[in-house]
């Protein structure tokens, strides 16, 4: 009876095996010496900038879609992982602020557009607010200055590259779930997400580094989907690891 249970446990566990990897992208065979450096690489762009665990900063977001085009002055402040207070103006006015706290999300509209409304969620997807749909702790991570480079368990040079300069990482029994591009200098220029089917999310490319301090921030990004929803960043000030009182990501009074 229990050589019985122990089979059927075995043959349950290799059908879920066989539906997990059937679906999934194969991992294609790679030089083990180039994977190790592979590995090195990941890590380094897991760790850029982790040193910034607050900013604040200014820009601007232009918000594209096929039929719409909308740029705003955007202002903000955030802590690490998932806290931020970011406005956005036009014509220098406040438009919209969105304030997340690690364990919900506030929208204000200083235009009487819409009352103010949260709702609970300590990583909301931005797709609805922003076009792209990233995480919020995504985008929080990419104004630190820093890459939203997910954990991994295997990183290997990409064989669609024969620059050797993208590296592929992956999460077991998840199959492809980011790929990360280097340019000539091994700075980041390029960062896809990828579902567990290995259907692009959204692709981030960098365009423009900056230094602030002793810090190289990227200051221009672009973020777009496969329907090439696309989110411009340009940032026009950054300060790394300032003090933000807790307050900031309060709204206690309309407008405050």
């Amino acid at each position: 009876m229990n050589t019985q249970k122990l089979l059927s446990g075995w043959l349950y566990f290799a059908a879920v095996l066989f539906i997990v990897t059937g679906c999934t992208p194969h991992r294609p065979r790679t030089n083990p010496i180039l994977d190790i450096k592979a590995v090195v690489l990941a890590h380094q762009a897991r760790a850029f900038n982790q040193h910034i665990l607050s900013s604040k900063g200014t820009g601007w977001a232009k918000l594209e879609t096929k039929t719409t085009v909308d740029k705003f002055r955007i202002a903000w402040a955030a802590a690490f992982p998932n806290k931020i207070r970011i406005t956005f103006l036009m014509s220098g006015l406040p438009i919209e602020t969105i304030i997340a706290t690690g364990e919900k999300i506030t929208f204000f509209s200083h235009t009487g557009e819409h009352s103010k409304y949260s709702y609970d969620s300590n990583d909301p997807n931005m797709e609805k607010f922003i076009k792209v749909p990233v995480k919020m702790s995504e985008m929080v991570s990419i104004l630190l200055g820093r890459f939203p480079v997910k954990n991994f368990d295997d990183a290997y040079f990409s064989p669609q590259d024969p620059s050797s300069s993208t590296i592929t990482l992956r999460r077991n029994f998840k199959g492809v779930s980011q790929s990360v591009q280097f340019d000539s200098n091994k700075k980041i220029d390029r960062l896809n997400a990828m579902d567990t089917a290995g259907k692009l999310l959204y692709e981030i490319t960098i365009f423009k580094y900056k230094a602030y301090d002793s810090d190289d921030i990227p200051i221009k990004i672009e973020i777009k989907d496969m329907d090439n929803k696309k989110l411009t960043l340009d940032i026009t000030s950054f300060q790394s690891n300032p003090v933000i009182k807790e307050t900031v990501f309060q709204l206690t009074e309309p407008g405050s």
